[in-house]
């Protein structure tokens, strides 16, 4: 079989096999189309920048262990947010208006 791209040449790949509902298929033909790459390339784009992307918990870890490190408790941290969260709420209102 020959490989999807060039810098798949000298690489160990993987083959997966997967059914999708036709109209995904149709949806991932037309966007694989527009992006000037077939199905098998923007599918390959998608899942490689998915796995290399960190976890939520990966994102998280540092700001979670600043927080308990601080010894703030967990209801001084939501009065914090809520506080950021209305401040930011109010700022936006105001530029609208303006």
């Amino acid at each position: 079989m020959k490989p999807i791209c060039d810098k798949l040449a000298n690489m160990e790949t993987m083959t997966l096999t997967i059914s999708l509902p036709k109209d995904v298929g149709a949806a991932l033909e037309n966007k694989a189309r527009l992006s000037g790459r077939d199905a098998a390339e923007f599918v390959e784009d998608l899942v490689t920048k998915e796995v290399n992307s960190p976890s939520l918990d990966e994102i998280l870890a540092p700001f979670r262990r600043q927080v308990e490190e601080s010894g703030i408790t967990d209801e001084e941290l939501d009065e914090l947010f809520t506080k950021a969260r209305k401040e930011v709420f109010k700022a936006k209102k105001e530029r609208q208006k303006a």
